[in-house]
């Protein structure tokens, strides 16, 4: 009899233990079933895990800011794009090992994704339908995000870092890096807020591979106070002809960084075509190499741009501003590179005010 109550005593007193165990493992890490309910950038509401270990991002804006956040060695898979990004790939060499898996556009190796085992999977906000799709498919949470997400019109917005730091616990860096990247932005438009519409100068964006292809959404010439000739809330890059142009008239031609390497006519090319002799911009010799959106946005290029874009429009109301000195501190910032600006200038000649 008195065994059977010194055992029931021990009984009593191994569950009370592992209660507390329990409740102690519960508190300090999170049990493993436990979700968090998140809104993401296409106002989708979705479960996720507490705890992620492991990353797919099919969108490269979601990667960039996945290694911002100093989360890249939980990458598993990316997007074939990342591989072929000749900027990030010198910013963070260990996108070329990982497993490439399509395109939300192209599509997605489904089955390679899912033996990767992600916890999530971060996509593209334009593409809700491709995201619901994708989890339905595989169980496996699928987070929108973009840096000019629909649910801001288009407009620019780093509330992506705000949205991907909660889920990955990196909210003090993600806060941190978007107050850094706002102010970067106010310093800019503080000013080109102040520019009367009939004052503006009006910009028009050539494509990399086809300078008759333009970027219908270019918030960072309307954040520089440049007037988009070319702007369109139904599309993103469309192809537009000589005639068009020449109605337009824009004052300057910013020409993508990569059109050189990719097939497209470099500044110098418009400059001396024929067909490009009666828009005001070559007559005025205001055509520039510039940095501009390459597989969405970086965060710090697109400040960048807008930086290049102010000075070059309106050079005397910038006077004090350093956009190489500006740009090397973002991206040191943001990715820990030194000088990365600088060799980017270098390498692709782009055009510094």
């Amino acid at each position: 009899m008195k065994n059977r109550k010194i055992l029931a005593i021990l009984l009593v007193l191994i569950l009370v233990f592992s209660g507390v165990m329990a409740a102690y493992l519960w508190h300090s890490r999170g049990p493993v079933s436990e979700k968090n309910m998140v809104v993401d950038q296409a106002n989708r509401e979705v479960s996720v895990p507490a705890n992620v270990n492991k990353i797919v991002s099919l969108w490269p804006e979601a990667t960039r800011i996945v290694i911002a956040l100093n989360e890249g060695d939980k990458l598993v898979g990316v997007d074939d794009a990342e591989k072929r990004d000749p900027f990030f790939t010198q910013i963070y060499p260990g996108l070329k090992n990982l497993t490439t898996l399509g395109s939300v556009r192209a599509g997605i190796n489904t089955e390679e994704l899912v033996s990767l085992s992600p916890d999530i999977i971060f996509s593209d906000a334009n593409s809700p339908d491709i995201a619901d799709d994708l989890q339905k498919s595989t169980g496996i949470p699928v987070v929108c995000v973009r840096i000019n997400p629909p649910s801001e019109g288009g407009q620019h917005s780093f509330e992506l870092l705000t949205l991907m730091g909660k889920i990955l616990h990196k909210e003090d860096r993600a806060d941190y890096l978007k107050n850094f990247l706002d102010d970067k932005v106010s310093e800019v438009t503080n000013i080109t807020s102040g520019i009367p519409l009939n004052e503006r100068e009006k910009g028009y964006v050539a494509f990399a591979r086809d300078p008759l292809t333009t970027l219908a959404q270019a918030d960072p010439l309307e954040s520089a106070g440049v007037i988009n000739v070319a702007k369109s809330s139904k599309q993103v890059w469309y192809s537009v002809n000589m005639e068009q142009i020449t109605t337009w008239q824009p004052d300057i031609i910013f020409v993508h960084v990569l059109a050189g390497s990719l097939g497209g006519m470099t500044p110098e090319e418009i400059m001396s075509d024929p067909q490009w002799q009666e828009v005001n911009a070559v007559q005025n010799g205001s055509v520039y190499n510039v940095i501009i959106g390459y597989y969405g946005w970086y965060p710090v290029s697109m400040i960048v741009n807008m930086m290049q874009v102010a000075k070059i429009a309106y050079p005397d109301q910038f006077v004090s501003l350093d956009v190489l000195k500006e740009g090397n501190e973002m991206f040191k910032v943001m990715y820990g590179v030194d000088d990365f600006f600088t060799e980017m200038v270098q390498q692709y000649d782009i055009y510094v005010p």
